[in-house]
């Protein structure tokens, strides 16, 4: 009985552990309708809100907000393409230890793509 009641505790816990693992710096690669993307986002946690900021090719750096509900991570920024502003949804799921995939969604233009992000490597 005592083990049963340690493993739904477990399976309870881990969720909250994903979210736990957000926080960080990340290197995200990916693909929006055909054009890459690379970007580098410092993403900050507190429960399960998440703010922090993003830069990439265009500039930056631009402003994050998102959430996160159990192993799923939702944020989106701003930017600019070519002199119009945009904005990027992210819908992703802790894929690995510390890897992020999913789904990029940018309005006003409708288009859509995915992406992994994983942690980026430390500077020396």
């Amino acid at each position: 009985m005592l083990l049963a009641l340690a493993l739904l505790s477990s399976l309870h816990a881990a969720p909250v552990a994903l979210a736990d693992s957000v926080a960080g710096t990340w290197q995200i690669t990916g693909d929006v309708a055909g054009n890459p993307l690379k970007e580098l986002c410092t993403i900050k946690q507190s429960g399960t809100t998440l703010t922090g900021s993003c830069t990439n090719e265009s500039g930056g750096p631009y402003e994050v907000t998102g959430r996160v509900d159990g192993a799923k991570i939702t944020f989106s920024h701003g930017g600019d393409y070519q002199g119009q502003a945009l904005t990027m949804s992210y819908s992703a799921t802790l894929a690995a230890p510390r890897a992020l995939k999913g789904s990029i969604d940018v309005q006003p233009f409708g288009v859509s793509g995915t992406f992994t992000a994983t942690p980026a490597p430390a500077k020396p």
